[in-house]
């Protein structure tokens, strides 16, 4: 079909038998088809084999080739359109999933720091505590000190008597 499709309209096809005027479907060299031919293309029953058939049948070919490649650039943009909308889809997931984790982590450090200050105060009562027990220890280990002084000294006083 290609290749009587690129040879010119006034040429036949090397396969055709050579066109008589006895054919059904004589066309006349330089003017419009006759009658009977134009009667022949309108039959959709009969097929002809003159050059009227031909470009009718070839003109139903690409106009059905025609439909076709609109079915296909409709499939073609349905499946562009699925795609789009997945890819839109999965980076409206990740997207969300980066927002949560965010979200997550920005918790987790004010959770952090909420924690640290508690800490740290709780270091500091612990450390003035530590200081109120060794300024206590000292004062009685002073005292501890007096004491024995003072029973060294009542030993002494009970032994000279």
């Amino acid at each position: 079909l290609k290749a009587q499709a690129l040879q010119p309209s006034w040429q036949l096809p090397p396969s055709s038998p050579p066109r008589t005027s006895a054919s059904p479907l004589a066309v006349r060299p330089f003017g419009p088809p006759s009658l009977r031919a134009m009667a022949m293309v309108d039959a959709p029953a009969r097929k002809g084999t003159g050059m009227i058939a031909r470009a009718h049948g070839i003109a139903e070919s690409l106009q059905a080739q025609n439909e076709e490649l609109h079915v296909e650039k409709g499939h073609m943009a349905t499946i562009k359109n699925e795609n789009v909308s997945s890819t839109g889809g999965m980076q409206g997931q990740l997207n969300e999933i980066q927002k949560f984790f965010s979200e997550d982590v920005q918790r987790t450090l004010e959770e952090f720091k909420v924690q640290a200050k508690l800490q740290e105060a709780e270091n500091v009562r612990l450390q003035t505590q530590i200081t109120n027990l060794k300024g206590e220890k000292t004062s009685i280990h002073q005292q501890v000190i007096a004491m024995q002084r003072r029973v060294e000294e009542i030993e002494e006083e009970v032994g000279h008597e």
